[in-house]
């Protein structure tokens, strides 16, 4: 038996975003993509509205990918890496 249960909306909204995910796919919602955009660091792609049972539709977006940097280019460790031209 578990030591702990979760209940709550954060953890509906979460449970529905990653049965109604595509694999190797970063879902966020709505709320989230804001956040992220305000950092203009991101490519991001809409993937459309979700029923959440008890909330109705939400917009949710995928994370695809980091954006470029003009004076390197980022690695998966995030470090910059020097590009010569």
């Amino acid at each position: 038996m578990p030591r702990y249960c979760m209940f709550g909306d954060t953890v509906n909204v979460a449970n529905r975003m990653e049965t109604t995910g595509l694999p190797e796919r970063i879902h966020l919602s709505d709320d989230t993509y804001k956040l992220l955009t305000s950092r203009e660091q991101y490519i991001f792609e809409e993937r459309g509205e979700i029923d959440i049972k008890g909330k109705g539709f939400m917009r949710t977006y995928f994370l695809l990918n980091r954006k470029s940097h003009q004076s390197g280019r980022r690695s998966r460790t995030n470090t910059v890496t020097n590009v010569e031209t």
